[in-house]
């Protein structure tokens, strides 16, 4: 399961071989399932596997003495959070459940040992995490420059052609189980705020947010609402794909 897992998320950023294909299916780790709230790595903690998401949703956050945070990142099923943990001796954010869910623990030695092996495998996964440093970049262009309306329109953009590209939407919509304070905090909003951008976003009929779904109605109009350009993703299908 943990190899068939990491094959189908290293082939979201690039192509394996098939003797790659078959090093990496013999990959071996832990299953574990993560209650919600639950941290699976926490900041400051000394990595020792690197995490892979194989049903759920996560959060990436970092948090201040006065109990303030800031998230960084949602992910999705098949997504890998933390594969660059394998050169870091120190975490410096959190990774922690925001529904139940099930993770593949990889131990680092087991990665370095594929590595060795097979060095195309490391190249996607240096890949994969070069993405998610462009995913930051693009948070913080979001959240700096993008009034409160086009930040939310954008974020909602990035979760929806994410779940696309991994095959996780269902007739214009995809699973988002995130409240509106998880909401305030990955957009640097105050909850009042959220939820009053929320109601002007339904108001245009293009985008929905209820009962954990986001439901995509116009992704075109959405996309050119809040300046989404799906790029920085690096999405292996392009663009055209995401707006077909």
């Amino acid at each position: 399961m943990i190899g068939e897992a990491l094959a189908k998320h290293l082939c979201r950023v690039g192509e394996l071989t098939r003797e790659d294909r078959q090093a990496v299916l013999g990959v071996k780790g832990e299953v574990r399932p993560v209650r919600r709230h639950e941290d699976i790595v926490k900041t400051g903690s000394s990595p020792t596997f690197s995490v892979l998401l194989l049903r759920g949703f996560l959060q990436r956050y970092g948090s201040r003495r006065d109990g303030s945070r800031q998230i960084h990142s949602f992910y999705i099923a098949g997504d890998a959070p933390s594969l660059e943990s394998i050169h870091l001796d120190r975490m410096d954010s959190s990774i922690c459940a925001i529904v139940s869910s099930e993770v593949a623990l990889i131990p680092h030695g087991e990665l370095l040992a594929l590595f060795a092996q097979r060095p195309a495998v490391e190249a996607l996964v240096w890949r994969s995490s070069l993405s998610q440093s462009s995913l930051f970049r693009e948070w913080l262009t979001r959240n700096s420059r993008l009034p409160a309306d086009g930040a939310m329109a954008h974020l909602f953009c990035e979760m929806y052609v994410r779940s696309k590209a991994a095959g996780l939407v269902d007739q214009n919509s995809c699973d988002m189980p995130l409240t509106q304070e998880m909401l305030a905090d990955a957009l640097g909003l105050t909850g009042v705020h959220v939820n009053r951008t929320l109601q002007s976003l339904r108001e245009t009929g293009l985008v929905d947010h209820k009962a954990g779904r986001l439901y995509v109605h116009d992704l075109r109009k959405l996309a050119n609402f809040g300046d989404f350009d799906p790029q920085y993703l690096h999405l292996r299908n392009g663009q055209a794909a995401v707006f077909s």
